[in-house]
């Protein structure tokens, strides 16, 4: 299930919203990839850069709230470390499956992020834009 760009996921903190977009069109080409005739092999290294994109993501978001003392800074890490470890795991599970990507896994990563930006992103992007007037 590919999942279109919605104007409401915008959180106007313009590189927060350019690595967004980075992650839902990974999450999108992962998608593409299933039943295609290299599904394992482009799965297996769309799943890779996934993982360090999405590390690199929550560290320059994490940066971000800790400069301007985000006080919900260790929920959001928290937050960010709970998926960090589920994609960790679902990597394992890949490798072991030879990178097939079920739909519950495909539906995880979907709805987590869509959800993650939604609640927690969107709520700090309120406080930045407070703060940072």
């Amino acid at each position: 299930m590919a999942i279109p760009w919605l104007d409401i996921y915008d959180t106007h903190i313009k590189f927060v919203d350019q690595q967004h977009r980075v992650l839902v069109d990974m999450m999108n080409d992962l998608d593409a990839a299933r039943g295609t005739a290299n599904e394992s092999k482009i799965i297996g290294e769309l799943f890779y850069k996934l993982v360090d994109y999405t590390k690199y993501h929550f560290e320059q978001e994490e940066n971000l709230m800790k400069s301007l003392k985000y006080p919900k800074l260790t929920e959001q890490i928290n937050q960010h470390k709970g998926f960090v470890n589920k994609i960790v795991e679902m990597l394992q599970e890949l490798k072991e499956q030879n990178f097939y990507i079920g739909e519950k896994m495909n539906n995880f990563l979907t709805n987590w992020l869509i959800k993650h930006i939604l609640g927690y992103d969107k709520e700090f992007a309120k406080f930045y834009h407070i703060v940072s007037k």
